[in-house]
C-alpha cells in the first residue's frame, strides 16, 4: 500500500471509527436503564472478542499470539479494555451521555504525551497547534454547569482515568511491531480484559430479566456488540498500524461531536453555543493534523 493510498484508508477508517464510537454513548446511557454496569460491560466486551476471533478464524488468520507478546497483550488490554471501558461506563451512569464522550477524549493529550515519554515521537508544530485548538474545544465542553447531574465529581473522576488509561494503551499498543493480524490483537484484547470484570460481575451483577427486556434495550445491547466493539476495534488497530499514536488520538477528537449529537438526538440532550464553539475548534484541529499526518 503507497504512502497516499495508506493515509487515505486511514482518514476513511477514522471517519467510521466517529460513528462507531459517537453513537455508543447515548446507547450505553440507554441499556443501563435495564442492566447494571457490570452485567453489561462484562457480557457486551466478552461477545464482541469472541466475535472477532471467530472473524479472524473464518478469514484464516493465525489466533495463536507468540509468547513474547503475551506481556503487552495483558498491559495493553487491561489498558485498553479492561479500566477504560468500566471507567466509561460509570461516566456514562453518573454523568449525561455527551459530557462523557466530551471528557473521554481529552485521551488524544495522554497519548501525545506518552508516546513523546515511551516512543519518542516528539510532536511538530503542527499537531502540538492542533493539540491545543483541539483540547480548547474540549474545554469550552467542560466549562458548563454540571450542577444538575447525578454525582459528577465521581463521573467525571472515573471518566478522566479511563481516559489516560486509553491514551496510554494506544501508546502501549505501538511499542511492538504485532505479527498477528489486527483482528486477532483486538479480539484477544477484549476477551483478556473481561477477565477481571467477571468477579465485579458475580459479586455485583443484579439479576437480569431477559425476556421483559424492551426492544430498545436489546438494539443497543446489539449495537454495542457489533458496531461500537467489534466494527470498532476492527478498524482501530488498523488505524494504529497506519498512523503514529499522537496523529491516531488526536484523529478521534471528532467522536465526542459526533456524541454530542447523537446524544441530542437519542436522549434529547441540549446543544448550545458551548457546542457549536468546540465544533469548530475540534473541527479546525482535525483537518490540521489529518491534512498531512505522517504514517507509521
Amino acid at each position: 500500500m503507497t504512502p497516499i493510498t495508506a493515509r487515505k484508508t486511514g482518514i476513511l477508517f477514522l471517519v467510521g471509527l466517529w460513528f462507531c464510537w459517537g453513537f455508543s454513548y447515548p446507547a450505553t446511557k440507554i441499556i443501563l436503564r435495564e442492566l447494571d454496569i457490570w452485567t453489561s460491560r462484562t457480557l457486551i466486551m466478552g461477545a464482541a472478542g469472541i466475535l472477532l476471533l471467530i472473524l479472524a478464524f473464518v478469514t484464516k488468520k493465525a489466533l495463536k499470539v507468540p509468547k513474547k507478546y503475551y506481556s503487552d497483550l495483558i498491559i495493553a488490554a487491561f489498558l485498553n479494555m479492561t479500566i477504560f471501558q468500566i471507567c466509561m461506563t460509570l461516566g456514562v451512569h453518573f454523568f449525561s451521555a455527551g459530557r462523557t464522550v466530551v471528557i473521554v477524549y481529552t485521551m488524544p493529550l495522554w497519548a501525545i504525551l506518552f508516546a513523546w515519554l515511551l516512543l519518542d515521537e516528539s510532536p511538530p508544530l503542527s499537531r502540538l497547534i492542533a493539540l491545543i485548538m483541539g483540547v480548547s474545544g474540549l474545554a469550552v465542553l467542560l466549562s458548563q454547569d454540571f450542577n444538575h447531574l447525578n454525582r459528577p465529581g465521581l463521573g467525571a473522576l472515573c471518566t478522566i482515568i479511563g481516559a489516560i488509561s486509553f491514551g496510554l494503551g494506544t501508546v502501549w499498543m505501538k511499542r511492538r511491531v504485532w505479527e498477528n493480524d489486527p483482528t486477532v490483537i483486538a479480539g484477544w484484547q477484549l476477551i483478556i480484559g473481561t477477565i477481571p470484570l467477571i468477579p465485579f460481575w458475580m459479586l455485583m451483577g443484579t439479576e437480569t430479566p431477559w425476556t421483559d427486556l424492551r426492544l430498545v434495550t436489546w438494539g443497543n445491547f446489539i449495537f454495542l456488540i457489533i458496531i461500537a466493539n467489534v466494527l470498532a476495534y476492527f478498524l482501530w488497530f488498523r488505524i494504529l498500524q497506519i498512523f503514529p499514536a499522537s496523529v491516531s488520538g488526536l484523529g478521534t477528537l471528532a467522536v465526542p461531536i459526533v456524541g454530542i449529537i447523537a446524544s441530542a438526538l437519542i436522549l434529547g440532550e441540549i446543544i448550545g453555543a458551548h457546542e457549536l464553539i468546540a465544533l469548530g475548534l475540534i473541527v479546525s484541529a482535525l483537518a490540521l493534523n489529518l491534512k498531512h499526518p505522517d504514517l507509521k
